[in-house]
């Protein structure tokens, strides 16, 4: 339900902390991530004035002292509600503080940097619900904005971007990818079975010939 992220920075609109009846930014640092099934993801927030604020959706949040000009809703922030409470937290190495470009729900196409990743595992084993489903199993990366907001958007609306391997003008929407649907697993081979023995060890001596 609640999961430790990476501090980050950030300015609260005061209509989410005044039940819309203030205007303006508030200086705070995220620090956490609040999961329910059905939900929007929600931060919890420490204030400058030392108050912790937990349910901070998404658009309430922006990364500059000064609201952006254009400010995009919820809907255009994140595509999909939670798919659980059982949330986790990843920071990929090779992603940190990588740039890319963000299409969202509208069309629009900003560039971003990434934050970190969400993922799910269901509530119980019992009801998966889609979450062991590979074409509809998804993760969340979080990314800041070039406008100061952040997104958390599945991998297929994201295009990372550099100056080595990638370059600057990334477009895998012309590749030709097809979301997977299979279920891999290593066990499924008839060749091979568990030896009846008790020896330790399963080398065949031709093997090391």
């Amino acid at each position: 339900m609640n999961v430790n992220v990476p501090t980050i920075h950030c300015y609260v609109r005061r209509e989410f902390l005044t039940n819309f009846k203030e205007t303006g930014l508030e200086e705070g640092y995220i620090f956490g991530v609040t999961s329910y099934k059905g939900w929007a993801i929600m931060f919890n927030v420490l204030l400058k004035s030392g108050a912790h604020f937990r349910f901070i959706p998404l658009h309430a949040i922006v990364t500059k002292s000064t609201t952006p000009a254009t400010l995009f809703e919820l809907s255009h922030l994140q595509l999909w509600d939670c798919f659980s409470s059982n949330v986790h937290v990843t920071i990929f190495d090779l992603l940190r503080d990588s740039h890319c470009n963000v299409h969202l729900r509208n069309k629009s196409v900003l560039s971003g940097r990434y934050l970190f990743t969400l993922d799910w595992l269901p509530d119980k084993d019992e009801v998966p619900g889609l979450i062991y489903q590979p074409d509809q199993n998804k993760c969340g990366h979080l990314i800041e904005l070039e406008n100061g907001q952040i997104a958390c958007l599945p991998t297929n609306r994201i295009a990372f971007k550099d100056g080595y391997f990638i370059g600057n003008d990334p477009h895998p929407e012309k590749c030709g990818y097809v979301t997977g649907t299979t279920k891999w697993s290593a066990e499924t081979s008839e060749r091979w079975s568990v030896a009846d023995t008790d020896e330790m060890m399963y080398f065949d001596e031709k093997e090391l010939k």
